[in-house]
């Protein structure tokens, strides 16, 4: 006797296996770089590869065109204007075709072309609401144009966003979990539903900015401090004021302050102020001193910066142009439970590509003595990196 699995079951089935959660799920925790594209597109191949099964499947598949839209492809035809109202993801990137890429007239050329395909894509569908999930407009080119109607906005619930948000977003009142802005925003979202915020980036933040609105969720934070080298401003205080109300509730707080000067006892503060952390960044100022035996803490977020004059590295015998936070601290990050450090601003496939300087590389091995592992801002290994650059290569060879 043949047995046949229910219809909703094989569609389980098949969602899992188109599934690409680094692309179309929203990650709580703040990072510059969203998502690598790479598991997306795999993630395609499979889908339609399951279309050519049986006409059901594909009946069935269809509907997930286009989950991941950047707006390259939308402008230049190369995907249906339409397919912007039923994306799950929205990329703003940056194109260097002939077209784009003119000196004085590329840019306007492209917005202009990219309203066009926004106003096509709401005629098709009836003007019905957009079901866009995630926001990547980093670079801050097209979201005006997007931010006409709220009705593009209803299911938004990631926002990557550089420069000053247009008021209209606010009115909508997206339900907002994710937010990445810059700190002028910060007065605005009161008008959102505070509640749902848990996660928050906001870039050129001052120690003023911090009391203008209450967030009772807030788990996940990066603040990006106000560059004023000129201005003999310590910050500290207020932050650590700040985390006598938040702290408890952080898992993850990357504080990124090329300027303030933090002490030692600042430090021991931060560990007794956010006792669930698991992820943290200090200052470029300050030094390491061990947290609480009873500390979580799984990832330390390290900067690099300029190394006047060149260090020579004890690893490769050659001079260093760039230094990396807390590299003469590895054995301390080890004992305290660190287990990853996250590099910024690396991104390993651009690194790689273009490559000046090898000091990622020693601090790598290094750590690696240690047992520590060294990510990009995209979380991924060096070996992780290598294994994607290979497959693509491999792709690339078997199409040619």
């Amino acid at each position: 006797m043949r047995t046949h699995l229910p219809v909703e079951i094989w569609r389980s089935f098949l969602l899992y296996a188109i599934d690409s959660p680094d692309v179309l799920s929203i990650n709580p925790i703040p990072t510059d770089n969203p998502c690598y594209e790479a598991e997306y597109w795999e993630s395609e191949r499979t889908r339609n590869a399951l279309r050519r099964v049986c006409s059901s499947w594909n009946a069935f598949l269809t509907q997930y065109n286009n989950r991941f839209v950047r707006t390259s492809d939308v402008i230049h035809s190369r995907i249906p204007a339409v397919s912007l109202v039923y994306a799950l993801h929205i990329k703003v990137d940056k194109c260097t075709c002939p077209l784009c890429d003119l000196p004085h007239t590329g840019y306007m050329e492209s917005r202009w072309c990219f309203q066009d395909r926004v106003s096509s894509a709401d005629a098709i569908s009836g003007h019905s609401p957009w079901r866009v999930e995630i926001i990547d407009d980093q670079r801050g080119w097209y979201f005006d144009i997007i931010a006409c109607e709220p009705k593009r906005f209803l299911n938004l619930r990631a926002l990557y966003h550089s420069i000053a948000l247009p008021d209209i977003l606010f009115s909508a009142k997206p339900p907002l979990s994710l937010l990445a802005a810059n700190a002028k925003d910060l007065i605005k979202i009161k008008q959102l539903e505070l509640s749902n915020i848990t996660t928050l980036s906001i870039q050129g933040i001052e120690p003023a900015h911090l009391s203008l609105v209450h967030l009772p969720n807030l788990t996940h934070v990066w603040f990006e401090m106000l560059w004023r080298p000129l201005i003999d401003q310590n910050r500290v205080h207020s932050i650590l004021e700040w985390l006598s109300f938040y702290g408890k509730r952080l898992e993850t707080f990357y504080w990124l302050d090329f300027d303030s000067g933090i002490t030692d006892s600042d430090v021991d503060k931060v560990w007794s102020l956010c006792p669930n952390l698991q992820r943290l960044q200090l200052p470029v100022d300050a030094r390491w001193t061990p947290p609480p035996s009873s500390h979580q803490i799984r990832l330390l977020r390290v900067e690099e910066h300029d190394e006047p004059p060149p260090s020579v590295c004890s690893l490769c015998r050659s001079p260093h142009y760039f230094s990396i936070q807390f590299s003469n601290s590895l054995g301390q990050l080890a004992n305290s439970g660190v287990q990853r450090i996250q590099a910024s601003p690396l991104v390993w496939h651009e690194r790689m590509a273009h490559d000046n300087d090898h000091s990622i590389y020693c601090f790598m091995m290094e750590a690696r003595s240690h047992g520590i592992v060294v990510v990009d801002m995209c979380g991924w290994s060096f070996e992780q990196a290598i294994l994607a650059h290979l497959k693509a290569r491999k792709k690339l060879y078997v199409h040619k």
